[in-house]
């Protein structure tokens, strides 16, 4: 009929009320290609235009923030000591009692860490290289130890070897005494056994007497 009249009486049902019970095949190839949970299509035109005009002007936005420490109905909780010590300790609170914006004192709060790690990372490696010092000493000292005891054993590898060579010298220069005195005997006896030029008589006088 005419513009905004009400539509029939049969469309005004709402849209979950039960429908004309269809046959049991198109019932099942209709709930094989419908989503559950979801209204099925609207069958008039006039629901359809109703549906397309339901046009929220709704758009996405942040939800407010709320920040526990700046409500007033818990300023009692946070005024007893035990909230207060707990709030302190993990920085939400400074030492006159009073709430810290976290969020605003972030890059100060970063920047405190960060120097706080260089520090922390700088002790590390003063340690690191006090402790490399006194290793390298320490290597220093067993090397210097040990050429000591490598120098020490050539000096008496080398003494020993030069008494050694005494003595061998020593015996050869008996030998050769030895041979020299030997030799000497020897010559003093043969050079004795012979008749001294001149002494003839005297020699003579000396031997036996040749009988006749």
């Amino acid at each position: 009929g005419e513009r905004g009249a009400s539509p029939p009486r049969a469309r005004l049902l709402p849209f979950f009320a039960a429908p004309r019970q269809a046959p049991a095949c198109r019932r099942g190839i209709a709930a094989m290609w419908m989503t559950p949970g979801l209204r099925e299509e609207p069958k008039s035109p006039w629901h359809k235009k109703r549906q397309q005009g339901l046009d929220l002007a709704a758009k996405a936005a942040p939800l407010p923030e709320y920040n526990p420490l700046q409500d007033v109905h818990l300023r009692h909780l946070w005024k007893q000591p035990v909230f207060q010590q707990t709030m302190l300790s993990a920085g939400f609170m400074d030492e006159h009692g009073q709430p810290v914006d976290v969020d605003t004192h972030r890059r100060k709060l970063y920047v405190i860490e960060q120097e706080l790690a260089q520090a922390d990372r700088v002790e590390r490696h003063r340690a690191m290289e006090k402790e490399r010092r006194l290793r390298d000493r320490q290597i220093l000292a067993k090397r210097r130890e040990a050429e000591e005891r490598r120098l020490q054993q050539v000096r008496e590898l080398r003494e020993h070897r030069r008494q050694r060579q005494e003595a061998l010298r020593e015996k050869e220069r008996e030998r050769l005494s030895g041979m020299r005195s030997a030799e000497g005997g020897v010559g003093s006896r043969s050079t004795s056994s012979l008749p001294v030029p001149g002494s003839s008589g005297q020699r003579s006088r000396t031997l036996p007497a040749i009988p006749r």
